[in-house]
């Protein structure tokens, strides 16, 4: 699967009826670099939405966000998602 746009990754179908999708995104929206990532001495380029909108593309693509939690990290952190596509009937 290619992935050209991130909210493709929620749009997949290859999440089963009743399967769970757990995610950690960017808990701010940020575009930048870290130029020496990891301290390996090569730059590593870095985009992300914001939690809120992460969250909208998980409802967006028809699951249920059932959990949400702030994972600080420095001096910001990221966003941990439990989300569920629905099983039939529900």
């Amino acid at each position: 699967m290619d992935i050209d746009d991130p909210k493709d990754v929620v749009r997949a179908t290859w999440l089963r009826p009743g399967g769970w999708f757990l995610g950690t995104t960017g808990h701010s929206a940020w575009t930048g670099t870290d130029e020496d990532w990891l301290g390996g001495g090569v730059a590593m380029w870095w985009s992300h939405a914001d939690a809120a909108t992460y969250r909208d593309w998980l409802i967006g693509a028809g699951l249920t966000v059932e959990g949400e939690e702030f994972v600080p990290e420095g001096d910001g952190g990221h966003a941990l998602f439990w989300a569920r596509r629905p099983s039939a009937g529900e």
